[in-house]
């Protein structure tokens, strides 16, 4: 099997993530899931600011570790569940076998912040994986192929049943 594509971390600012979240019409009681989640800053707005339901997954161990206290002193445990795995990991999707409540299908907002690369390995990914209205929040990329439902400068926002 081929090395699958990797990023270095970028945190995502506090401001830029409520942008992004709004622009993805995050609701309250929505589940969203963050493909490769860094420190948790995505998840951390979406479950303050917006009340929604966080799953993050994330292989660097020790910005699990980082991200697990920030849930933890912020007292978000149990709306915030911090995931050490690889986003590619078929444990995450349903069509390749995954089960459970850490599984992509579950979710009603994607967020990345991913490069062209991994969006190319990821895109027919969402595509089998996601329900119809479900949303990709994407921070800086857009993924190519898809029609964009929403945007902002450097923020995409694209919902299933509607461009892809």
């Amino acid at each position: 099997m081929a090395e699958l594509p990797t990023v270095p971390y970028h945190p995502t600012p506090h401001d830029k993530a409520k942008e992004l979240l709004s622009l993805a019409e995050l609701s309250e009681g929505e589940v969203l899931f963050d493909l490769g989640c860094g420190k948790g800053n995505i998840l951390i707005v979406g479950a303050e600011e917006f009340g929604a339901r966080c799953v993050g997954i994330e292989k660097d161990a020790e910005l699990v570790k980082e991200a697990r206290e920030e849930v933890k002193r912020r007292g978000l445990e149990g709306q915030v569940e911090i995931i050490h795995g690889d986003i590619f990991a078929p444990e995450f999707w349903a069509h390749l076998g995954g089960e459970g409540k850490a599984v992509v299908r579950n979710a009603d907002v994607v967020a990345i912040y991913l490069n062209f690369e991994m969006h190319e390995v990821l895109r027919p990914m969402l595509e089998k994986e996601l329900r119809e209205g479900a949303r990709v929040a994407s921070f800086e990329f857009f993924v190519r192929g898809w029609k964009i439902y929403r945007e902002k400068p450097m923020m995409f926002v694209f919902k299933k049943g509607d461009g892809f």
